[in-house]
């Protein structure tokens, strides 16, 4: 089982929030291209919304599969935490058991 530091967990939600932001940038500069410049406005408006459906597919896809590995990694890690907590409680109900069983024959 793969386990992931601290740093290499940062560095994955780092890559996810800059591809995010990659995203958003290029979607604004896309938008300002289409607004302002001679040569957006010449674009017919159909096919203006058709390079943004595009380009939000394409976004939404990659968020998608980014979202999905950084969410897949919590549940694992979740389940990792369910798992070593179980192993506590029962360490700890052994132990509270071996201490209360020696009192008791002693009476």
């Amino acid at each position: 089982m793969e386990l992931l530091t601290m740093r290499q967990r940062s560095r994955r939600i780092t890559w996810f929030l800059t591809v995010q932001l990659i995203a958003l940038v290029g979607w604004i500069l896309v938008q300002s291209f289409f607004s302002i410049s001679a040569l957006g406005r010449t674009i017919p408006f159909a096919v203006t919304i058709v390079i943004e459906a595009i380009w939000w597919i394409a976004t939404l896809v990659i968020m998608f599969f980014l979202f999905k590995r950084e969410y897949n990694g919590f549940v694992k890690a979740v389940l990792e935490l369910e798992e070593a907590n179980k192993s506590l409680r029962r360490a700890t109900n052994d132990f509270l058991l071996e201490r209360r069983n020696p009192s008791e024959q002693e009476l």
